[in-house]
């Protein structure tokens, strides 16, 4: 009983209720439990949709209580010997192949999504704005904004495919506006994309050529999932990040960030855009207008100043704690180690012209970095050199 039962020490053995303790489920543990529905002691049901009836270690075991199945995703939980295709990846941590501090990246990219002009064939994209990078199955999600289409880009292959048809920019359900955002739902690889100029945040199946608006009127800058599967949304007009629980649907679970008003205090954000999650529930945020990365403590009232850049996009950051960021003005990729913390380092596009307005990055589990170019419609790998590390 509450045994571990994963990689992940954060993970248990929550004991089914209905079968005196004998067998469970493998779930991450810290959820708070007064945020839970407590099941029907008669039959052991639960009346939520994606929830089963478990045991707590944080309470009795007369009470019993509808634990989220999102809490035992393979992502998140992963078992001690893990099939890596089972399940989508989520994680936009950097792995420990980045951890040398002399690692560098190579000064020219290599073309993986995208062609040498801009256009609408399926081997071009038109002003991308937004990408996930499905680490397991070596797949590109991108979202082709100038095209009003969402395609797929196997690494390796010279054309796409699209996921949802190209019906054009708009409102409708089977349009797309302008995405600055997305994750993938580990439970069902879904993605659930931040829609800003038509203010919602959507789902879009696999299995479907429509949308399913999750939230209405709230003009998102980006989205980040943590490790326990909670959804976090940067509030671009409102100045705060939001944090919401994903299920079917989303619940609203507080303001986590900003909520001060416009301003450049350490109280406050002005325009955010990216986000990163790190395993302590930290928050870093690419507050774009006031050109700086900040970082808010779980549950802090301000935030501190982690890196100064023009024009921030995203922020993403290491294992080892560095921190990457996108500099929206001089068309580069910044680091910041943790012993540099305002100027950083430009790690990609030292020379004029290598990046096009570059919009988001990904890395791959090798410490690869995938850049976005929204001028050039090109989405281009720069291989990592760790010669130095050894």
């Amino acid at each position: 009983m509450y045994a571990r039962c994963s990689t992940n020490p954060d993970c248990g053995c929550l004991p089914f209720s209905s079968v005196d303790g004998q067998s469970g489920i493998c779930a991450y543990l810290h959820l708070n439990p007064s945020t839970l529905r407590t099941c029907n002691t008669n039959n052991y049901y639960c009346d939520q949709l994606n929830t089963m009836c478990v045991h707590h270690p944080s309470l009795s075991m007369s009470r019993l209580l509808c634990y989220p199945t999102g809490m035992t995703s393979l992502d998140m939980c992963p078992p001690f010997v893990q099939n890596l295709t089972t399940s989508p990846s989520t994680t936009t941590s950097i792995p420990l192949a980045e951890l040398c501090a002399n690692v560098s990246w190579t000064k020219q990219g290599v073309t993986v999504a995208g062609s040498t002009y801009i256009g609408t064939a399926l081997n071009q994209l038109r002003n991308p704005t937004s990408f996930v990078l499905d680490s397991k199955t070596n797949t590109l999600y991108i979202a082709d904004y100038g095209n009003g289409r969402m395609v797929t880009w196997e690494l390796g292959a010279k054309n796409g495919s699209l996921v949802f048809e190209g019906n054009g920019v708009g409102n409708r359900t089977d349009k797309l506006g302008w995405i600055s955002g997305m994750v993938q739902d580990p439970n069902d690889g879904s993605l659930i994309i931040c829609d800003g100029t038509n203010r919602r945040i959507v789902r879009w199946s696999q299995h479907s050529n429509k949308s399913e608006i999750l939230i209405n009127n709230l003009h998102c800058g980006s989205l980040a999932l943590d490790n326990q599967g909670l959804l976090y949304i940067s509030e671009y007009n409102d100045h705060r990040v939001s944090r919401w629980i994903l299920r079917k649907n989303l619940t609203h679970d507080g303001i986590v960030a900003g909520n001060n008003g416009k301003g450049n205090r350490l109280d406050q954000l002005n325009n955010p855009l990216g986000l990163f999650i790190d395993h302590k529930q930290d928050i870093y945020i690419a507050d774009f207008s006031n050109d700086r990365v900040v970082k808010w403590e779980k549950d802090a009232k301000e935030g501190t100043v982690s890196g100064k850049v023009r024009w921030p996009r995203i922020v993403r950051v290491s294992q080892s704690g560095n921190m990457y960021s996108i500099d929206g003005y001089y068309n580069r990729i910044i680091r910041w180690t943790p012993e540099d913390t305002i100027d950083g380092t430009i790690i990609i596009g030292e020379k004029q012209y290598t990046l096009s307005q570059p919009h988001d990055i990904a890395f791959d589990e090798n410490g690869n970095v995938f850049v976005l170019n929204y001028g050039s419609g090109r989405v281009d790998r720069f291989d990592i050199n760790k010669s130095i590390c050894l």
